[in-house]
């Protein structure tokens, strides 16, 4: 049974849930339906929306093209929006924001780490997972949101870096999503994770490994702006006025794997941001200088690999992105490394 997907309140293990609508990572016999409530589901090489029903097959569309995606969230979808919408962008921030599962291609997760943290999860792009990669133009999101990650500049490569294949960084390439950026809502609680390979020589200028477009400003005075130090650590930033906030994200062990977490509590207030950074699963420490007093904009497009300092130069590498609309626990960042640290042989 591939794509496995069941209507519940609760989130089951090794699965997605948005809504009242699971959909399960692992494939496999999940049956039989009258006992376990999982049903069989299907994919297609573009779009495929699933939506569980309580006692009833789930419902599954796919659409053939961008138009008939368009038709779909103006005469079938349920709830509709509120104003009628006109183009492929609009259709799938609506999307992201509704009960359905949206999965993008064909072809399953596979290598997917069990017992991540599902709760939250609202971007996940992975060099090692096969779903995630298997176009080398695109960087394709397994959360179950479908973001789609094309590929600008130079086009990066998947190498063996530090024995695991992942984006090799040339001071040109990155990936940026252009659609759908409002799911990975970085202006409120949110936690961003990376994995990320740093050579001996790490990089001879300030680079971002990590941002979202400004709007109406830079990226450093809207949701996040990370930005690659030639110390080897980070530094992030955020909000606007009268000044942007700024904190430290840490620091990479040079020749090797890093999984580097920062979180931030809320930016769409007036009251003080705080921010908190992660090393490898460990407890989050305090790292904020809040200097705004007002409610940031909400930022535009999502950039891997590049942002307002240039992007990121070779020979370091990409290996994963994750995004969670909340603050994780120091349980929970755990649980994310304990999940993926194996597959960067850690």
């Amino acid at each position: 049974m591939a794509d496995p997907i069941k209507y519940t309140t609760t989130l089951p293990s090794n699965s997605i849930l948005k809504g009242s609508t699971a959909s399960a990572i692992v494939s496999g016999n999940y049956g039989p339906t009258s006992s376990t409530g999982w049903y069989s589901g299907l994919r297609q090489s573009l779009y495929t929306i699933i939506k569980a029903q309580n006692g009833a097959p789930p419902l599954q569309y796919q659409p053939p093209n961008d138009t008939e995606l368009i038709k779909f969230c103006n005469t079938t979808a349920t709830p509709s929006p509120t104003t009628p919408i006109t183009t492929i962008s609009e259709a799938l921030e609506f999307l992201s924001n509704s009960d359905y599962v949206v999965n993008y291609g064909s072809t399953p997760p596979d290598n997917f780490p069990i017992g991540l943290p599902m709760d939250g999860l609202s971007m996940y792009v992975d060099s090692q997972i096969d779903a995630s990669v298997f176009t080398a133009t695109k960087w394709l999101d397994v959360s179950g949101n479908g973001l789609v990650f094309d590929s600008y500049g130079t086009a990066l490569n998947l190498e063996n870096i530090g024995g695991y294949e992942a984006w090799r960084l040339n001071g040109s390439g990155y990936f940026q999503c252009n659609d759908k950026y409002g799911v990975v809502n970085m202006g409120g609680d949110c936690t961003l994770v990376m994995w990320l390979y740093c050579t001996d020589e790490g990089v001879s200028e300030r680079d971002t490994i990590f941002e979202k477009q400004g709007n109406g400003n830079t990226s450093y005075q809207g949701e996040i702006a990370v930005t690659w130090e030639t110390s080897n650590g980070f530094s992030y930033y955020s909000r606007k006025t009268s000044n942007y906030d700024s904190a430290s994200g840490g620091s990479l062990t040079t020749g090797a794997w890093n999984m580097i977490s920062i979180k931030m509590s809320t930016g769409l207030t007036t009251a003080a941001r705080t921010g908190f950074r992660s090393k490898n699963g460990g407890n989050y420490n305090a790292s904020y200088n809040s200097r705004s007093n007002t409610a940031l904009t909400p930022s535009l497009a999502i950039r891997l690999g590049t942002g307002y300092a240039g992007p990121v130069e070779g020979e370091n590498g990409m290996g994963a992105f994750l995004t969670y609309n909340k603050m994780l626990s120091n349980s929970e960042i755990n649980q994310v490394w304990e999940a993926t640290r194996e597959r960067y042989g850690l």
